[in-house]
């Protein structure tokens, strides 16, 4: 048994020798088990359950055996190998080594009654100290405490933080759970029928997992040795299938990480960061970055308009986060990517006061490298941009009724002040707005529970536009005002009642908002928004701020109820939940409307939005758009899982869960209904040799995605969307800068292209009516071995198949078809007039209206006449994992990821373009664009590798570090179709370049990144451990590679155009060398 406690009685004291023990100081004070502090000179009792001692490397334990303190105390073996003087009393120190202990054999009293009754109290108080916490399946919210006793033991589990208890009796087999713990630190009683008592100290409970406290071996009453781990290594799962990882606060504290979900998620293996055109989000598993899910307290924050992202919670409202990045039970869904579910602070009986600031200088901040064409000329500016950012937090918590009433309350400011130059324009964006979050707990009894979460992430951005040029002066004839406005107030009730030992209930209800829209200063109203495409790179013109003036305002309101039952060897978990969202949007082109117009319907009014001109050689696109209206969707699901402990070794998970959508119209109208869902979840955990530190698991799954609401947006409103190409001579408006047209003068002779004519259209004609769900299933097989009580292995392989996708596709070629062979003869389809939802690559039927008479026909149409592939995206991986634990002095957490994202369709939204209206991109607008889709895909990355860790290399001095090596991403070459007509007319989409077919991902790789991140942290022992001073350093070395290059390999167009000279030039880098600042104070 190695790096172990082992406890041997002797005589009336117990003491553990070994090789690299230190002498004991001649006279310890006596102190509490985890608590007290030492003054210089003398050793400090560090806090917590497990204390360390730095120096030594060696856990220190202080124990309180139930002896007589009239027994005679014998000599004690310090590890200098001389005798020391008898320490009188009832407190002793005993040293648990982190190397193989060399265990000596003492004298033995002959009283085996005193014998068994130390030994015995010995290893409930090591346990207690020491105890280690294996992971167990658990809800979203809470965690749970399992164990083995003897049958007919009681066991009482009292929070120390907040004085809240509950009781439970030992089954005829002498095991015990109890669940729906909140997370924290437990002391845990256990009670025999005759009256004795054992308690275990410190016992964590974290989100999601359980932790085991055993009292004996298999209900043993007598043990001869006791083994305690003495790290905090996070064990061996055994009753889990899941894939996760579970990082709080205070582990993060240690590195030097961002303080963003995002940059916490990617410390995950299987994790990539995604392109910069949706922010700052991660990918999971070769998924877009639109397809994960975000949870606070069991509350659903997700952007469900698109997927990307959610609400932004300051770092320091967090407890600790959950991240499943594969796996994950029955008790969620509407994701096919990862989860990331986290719970806030809390108040207890203790009162506390703090804060931090946090602040990154421009002035230790490095910029991007300016970037140059292939042909040396000037494409991307960034010598002159600035950032200079920080936050203040503050918080409070405590009591507001002992042991009943909790809160805990934080605001921050926070101050972002942003400078981009472009080759036209210079960008100064301002950010000052704060954040308030409160929560508070109320244990009305030790059996029922509620809590509220109450939150404002509110922001405005504001952005100023001015005309640049970084080779010469240029007049400031115009300044562009905007403000981006974002996030909203969300509300949280949650109450959990204990209705049986065994059974226990727990209800939601939830309200959230989050807004992301944008204005012009002036409305909108006087300035179009201009782009210059005449050369490579683009310029702008207009003074617009933003091209749109858009209000976008989303709503949540979400019920679920969750039940956990637990019988025998099978513990039940099952639920439903329902979700109302509403999505309010009023989009339009800012400035002065369309040169002509006589499209829009006359029903509706004069057209009230602007136009965005694209500026050619020879002619001019000019766009109009208005969507406006607020659109439904409800999401409804319920599920059972059963995990059943079929022997001692052997834990089987066996789920379904089913799930429904219902999407809206603007008229209210179901357009796309999809109901019974089924979604298998199996799994096995297999403690091999029965151990505890070898498993073998394996674990299938299905996982739906719902139908984004920005689907009912863009498709089942009464969108107008109407594109004019005009003759043009090159002059512009000396004023404005938009272009001066001949309205009679259209290009080609095309008055226009219409992509939506801004009438309600039936919704039996934007659905196909045989559409499947989108869902991907899931295969994980895995193996994890903890070697020592420091370290722990894992492999995993991950097989992830996306089996159905949606998205709106282009009829008009095969219903031109089906109506010259079914004698529709005046039927003729522009092109662009037919855009259905449906599954590509399947048989589809919808209602069409083929002669004009009012009245759809019933149109079937096969998947050989639309023309279209199935949609294809598979995700093959092998994960190697490794990890030392956290000791006191050291820690160091890594993985390997070898993987390949290939296929045809990147999923929800496209990197590609950078497209974010998730399950309608362009991707399968037309057949054409499809031509040579087919490969590795924009989140595929072949190899990464993730190391991090801390070392507490001085009583007051911590260093840590992060790295991350990762090779790069595939790249494309866009241009124009050559043969397929509509797919031509979407310009520079297709997989062709020079008139020849480059298949997906074939123009090469970007280069391998690499980033090295340091930290260094003081905390002052004069401060009593309430001061932390640090200083992070991310991207040490300023490396420079390109995460993203420009794709587009010729104009639209313009195949002749042909390699253009920015094709393949980097448009975006990995961050460049920054300096963060931090100072904290805790009351």
């Amino acid at each position: 048994m190695d790096s172990a406690l082992v406890l041997e009685e002797v005589g009336e004291i117990v003491t553990v020798p070994g090789p690299r023990e230190p002498a004991l100081p001649s006279r310890p004070a006596p102190v509490p088990p985890g608590g007290g502090r030492g003054h210089r000179g003398a050793w400090p009792m560090p806090r917590g359950p497990c204390p360390w001692h730095p120096r030594n490397r060696t856990w220190l334990a202080f124990l309180q055996l139930s002896v007589d303190t009239n027994l005679p105390v014998r000599e004690h073996w310090p590890h200098n190998g001389e005798r020391a003087p008898p320490v009188p009393g009832r407190f002793f120190w005993v040293f648990l080594p982190d190397q193989q202990p060399g265990v000596r054999q003492m004298s033995r009293n002959s009283n085996s009654a005193l014998r068994g009754r130390i030994r015995r109290n010995a290893l409930w108080l090591a346990l207690g100290l020491c105890v280690s916490g294996t992971a167990l399946a658990q809800s979203n919210t809470s965690g749970s405490i399992t164990g083995r006793v003897a049958a007919g033991d009681t066991i009482r589990v009292e929070s120390p933080e907040t004085g809240f208890t509950r009781e439970v009796q030992a089954g005829a087999d002498g095991s015990f759970r109890i669940g729906a713990l909140p997370t924290g630190t437990y002391r845990v009683v256990r009670t025999s029928p005759d009256g004795t008592t054992s308690v275990q100290e410190g016992v964590s409970v974290s989100v999601g997992t359980g932790t085991p406290v055993n009292f004996s071996a298999a209900g043993a009453s007598t043990l001869d040795a006791v083994v305690v781990r003495g790290t905090s290594v996070s064990p061996i799962d055994l009753s889990s299938v899941e894939s996760a990882t579970i990082l709080t606060e205070a582990v993060i504290d240690r590195l030097p990480v961002n303080r963003s979900i995002t940059d916490v998620a990617l410390l995950a293996p299987g994790t990539t960061k995604g392109d910069s055109a949706f922010g700052n989000l991660p990918s999971f598993g070769g998924a877009t970055v639109g397809e994960n899910a975000y949870y606070l307290n069991g509350f659903n924050i997700t952007n469900f308009r698109n997927g990307l992202g959610g609400s932004t919670v300051p770092f320091e409202f967090y407890r600790e986060f959950q991240l499943k990045t594969g796996g994950y039970g029955a008790e969620f869904g509407r994701s096919t990517g990862g989860v990331i579910n986290a719970i806030s602070k809390s108040g207890t009986n203790e009162w506390k006061f703090g804060g931090n600031v946090i602040w990154t200088p421009d002035s230790l901040r490095e910029n991007q490298p300016t970037v140059y064409d292939r042909d040396g000329n000037l494409y991307i500016y960034n010598d002159r941009d600035a950032y200079d950012a920080y936050r203040v937090n503050l918080y409070a918590s405590g009591p507001i009724v002992k042991d009943r009433l909790f809160f805990y309350a934080m605001g921050e400011y926070r101050q972002t002040d942003q400078k981009t130059f472009g080759l036209s324009t210079a960008n100064d964006y301002e950010t000052n707005d704060p954040f308030w979050g409160v929560k508070l707990d109320w244990y009305i009894t030790d059996d029922h529970r509620l809590e509220y979460t109450g939150f404002s992430d509110e922001q405005n951005r504001d952005l100023v536009v001015v005309p640049f040029s970084p080779t010469a002066e240029v007049p400031r004839t115009f300044e562009g005002r905007g403000t981006q406005r974002t996030g909203g107030q969300t509300n949280i009730f949650r109450y959990t009642g204990y209705l049986t030992d065994d059974f226990t209930v727990s209800a939601l209800y939830g309200k959230g908002e989050l807004e992301n829209s944008v204005f012009n200063a002036d409305g909108g109203q006087a300035c179009n928004y201009v782009v210059d495409q005449r050369s490579s790179p683009s310029r702008r013109l207009g003074c617009a701020a933003y091209s749109q003036d858009s209000y976008a305002m989303d709503e949540r309101e979400a019920y679920r109820l969750d039940f956990d039952w637990h019988l025998g060897d099978h513990r039940l978990r099952f639920g439903l939940d329902r979700e109302q969202n509403t999505a309010y949007e009023n989009t339009y082109y800012a400035g002065a409307g369309p040169v002509v117009e006589d499209v829009f319907p006359a029903e509706r009014g004069p057209f009230p939005g602007g136009a965005y001109y694209q500026l050619r050689n020879g002619f001019v696109l000019e766009y109009a758009y208005l969507n406006e209206g607020g659109f439904e969707t409800t999401s409804n699901a319920y599920y059972l899982e059963d995990n059943w402990q079929v022997t001692d070794n052997l834990l089987l998970s066996l789920g379904l869960r089913n799930e429904q959508f219902d999407n809206k119209n603007k008229a209210g109208e179901s357009f796309i209904k999809i109901t019974d869902q089924w979604a298998p979840r199996l799994g096995l955990s297999w403690d091999v040799g029965g151990e505890g530190t070898t498993k073998v698991f394996a674990n299938y799954g299905r996982y739906h995605l719902p139908v984004a609401t920005n689907t009912n947006i863009r498709m089942a409103g009464d969108e107008y969307y109407v594109l004019r190409v005009y003759d043009w001579d090159g002059t512009l408006d000396p004023s404005t800068n938009r272009p001066v047209i001949d309205p009679a003068g259209y290009w080609d002779g095309e008055p226009y292209v219409i992509y939506g004519d801004g009438t309600l259209h039936d919704t039996t004609s934007l659905v196909n009516r045989d559409i499947d769900p989108m869902y991907q299933d899931e295969l994980i097989v895995g193996f994890q071995r903890q070697l020592t009580p420091e370290w722990s292995v894992g492999v995993r392989a991950i097989r992830r198949d996306l089996k159905s996708t949606l998205e709106d596709v282009a009829i008009d070629a095969a219903l031109n078809a089906y109506a010259a062979a079914n004698g529709y003869d005046d039927f003729q389809a522009g092109g662009f007039d037919y855009y259905v939802l449906t599954n590509p690559g399947k048989d589809m039927r919808v209602g069409i209206d083929m002669d004009g008479d009012g009245i759809v026909e019933d149109v079937f149409l096969t998947a050989e006449q639309l023309g279209y592939p199935d949609s294809v995206r598979k995700y093959n991986a092998v994960e190697v994992t490794f990890e030392r634990g956290w000791d006191g002095v050291w820690f160091l957490q890594g993985s390997y990821t070898w993987s390949q994202s290939y296929g045809n369709n990147e999923g929800y939204v496209r990197s590609d373009n950078g497209q974010s209206d998730a399950g309608l991109t362009t991707l399968f607008d037309q057949p054409g664009l499809l031509d040579g889709a087919h490969g590795f895909l924009p989140n595929d990355r072949r190899h990464t590798i993730k190391v991090f860790g801390a070392y507490q290399f001085a009583d007051e001095w911590r260093a840590s570090g992060n790295v991350l090596w990762q090779t790069g991403r595939p790249i494309n070459c866009f241009g124009n179709h050559p043969t397929d007509a509509f797919a031509a007319e979407y310009g520079s989409e297709a997989f062709y370049c020079g008139g020849v077919l480059t298949p997906r991902g074939t123009a090469g790789r970007t280069r391998q990144m690499f980033s090295l991140d340091l930290g260094l942290q003081y905390r002052p022992n004069w401060a009593q451990d309430r001061l932390a001073i640090g200083v992070d350093v991310f991207n040490v070395l300023d490396n420079s590679a390109e995460l993203e290059v420009n794709e587009i390999g010729e104009f639209d167009f313009d195949p002749d155009s042909y390699p253009l000279s920015t094709w393949g030039v980097p448009t975006t880098f990995q961050a460049p060398r920054e300096v963060r600042f931090s100072v904290s104070y805790d009351f």
